[in-house]
C-alpha cells in the first residue's frame, strides 16, 4: 500500500528526496525499502526531487508512470533547467555530476535537507542529509 501524502502548509519547509530513496521505495529493496517507505510516508507532501530523478527511475525500473506514482505519494517534481545544469557544472562537490545536479536543484529551491543514503552529500555547506 502506498503512503498517503500529507498536504503541505505554506509554513512547512520542503525536503529533497534523492533518486536512490525513490528507487528503494519503488522496488521494495530488501535492505532499504522499508526505511525509504517510512521516510516517504513521514515527509510526503513536503518532498521534492529533480525531474532528472523521474527519468533515472524510468531507466532503472522501466515504469512509464513514475511521475504519477511520485505525485500519488506526495513528491513534487522540480524542473531541470539550463540554470541548474550550469550551477551544477560550477560545483566542486559532490564528485558525481548527477549528485551535483541534485545539490544545484536544492540550492535553486532553497531546500536544505536531503533524504539520501549517499554520503557524498555529507559535509556540503548548508545541506543536511538524513536516512
Amino acid at each position: 500500500m502506498r503512503p498517503r501524502p500529507r498536504r503541505r502548509s505554506s509554513s512547512e519547509e520542503r525536503v529533497y528526496v534523492d533518486v536512490n530513496v525513490l528507487y528503494y521505495y519503488l522496488t521494495a529493496h530488501p535492505q532499504f525499502g522499508e526505511r525509504a517507505r517510512d521516510h516517504i510516508a513521514s515527509w510526503g507532501g513536503r518532498l521534492v526531487t529533480s525531474s532528472l530523478s523521474a527519468w533515472l527511475l524510468y531507466v532503472l525500473t522501466g515504469l512509464e508512470n513514475v511521475a504519477s506514482i511520485l505525485e500519488e505519494v506526495g513528491v513534487e517534481l522540480a524542473p531541470l533547467t539550463a540554470g541548474i545544469l550550469g550551477r551544477a557544472e560550477k560545483l566542486e562537490k559532490p564528485r558525481d555530476f548527477e549528485d551535483r545536479v541534485h545539490a544545484a536543484t536544492m540550492m535553486e529551491l532553497g531546500v536544505t535537507t536531503i533524504i539520501s543514503n549517499d554520503r557524498d552529500f555529507d559535509g556540503l555547506a548548508g545541506i543536511t542529509r538524513i536516512f
